[in-house]
């Protein structure tokens, strides 16, 4: 039951994003290219603190380069400290004769469950849920760190774009580490628990 309210509550909060509104305090989605941080409303945030999800959840808004036609979500866990695999994802497309959307633009939500799922919605041109599977740890999980896209980013095509970075471990402590890391997982060694999240813009339909 509490996992569907958090299903439920997400998808709330992406439609009341998009949807249209004439209250001052309401952010408007990004119009130009590239991808940001939702700039919340405060109601909007007073609803993510009333529910504990401020720490564990991300918005992004996105508004894509005229020649995305799709926006392809992975979910990645790195394995033996050098290889990512992906464990989950999903996808949205506008077609290929753009009708009847003419660019890629929405909103991307995702929240961090306790068992190490995620769960995350896409709103663009229609709406798509998806989730991963838990995750069972040997370990008890002592230390802990997670990044979230801070900032605006521009879009390249075919290229992923990081956004969220979660790291676990069973020792006390914990260095800090930044979304590009990505690209060089050697950094994440040792560590009990490493998932990344990352949004590409493609040319083609999937």
């Amino acid at each position: 039951m509490k996992r569907l309210f958090s299903l439920f509550l997400i998808c709330a909060i992406a439609m009341a994003l998009v949807a249209c509104s004439n209250e001052t305090d309401t952010p408007k989605l990004l119009t130009i290219e590239g991808i940001a941080p939702y700039e919340l409303s405060e109601s909007e945030n007073y609803i993510l603190q009333s529910f504990g999800m401020e720490g564990t959840s991300q918005i992004i808004s996105f508004n894509a380069p005229k020649e995305a036609i799709s926006l392809n979500v992975n979910v990645y866990r790195l394995e033996a400290g050098e290889k990512w695999e992906n464990i989950g994802g999903g996808a949205i497309s506008i077609s290929a004769d753009r009708k009847p959307n003419d660019q890629l633009t929405g909103t991307f939500t995702m929240q961090l469950k306790e068992n190490f799922a995620i769960d995350f919605n896409i709103n663009a041109s229609g709406r798509a849920s998806y989730k991963t599977d838990e995750i069972a740890l040997d370990t008890e999980t002592m230390a802990s760190t997670k990044g979230f896209l801070q900032e605006f980013k521009k879009i390249e095509i075919n290229r992923e774009i990081p956004i969220a970075l979660m790291v676990y471990d069973s020792g006390s402590s914990m260095r800090s580490y930044s979304l590009q890391d990505y690209f060089d997982p050697s950094k994440f060694d040792g560590m009990d628990l490493v998932q990344v999240v990352t949004l590409t813009f493609t040319d083609k339909e999937f």
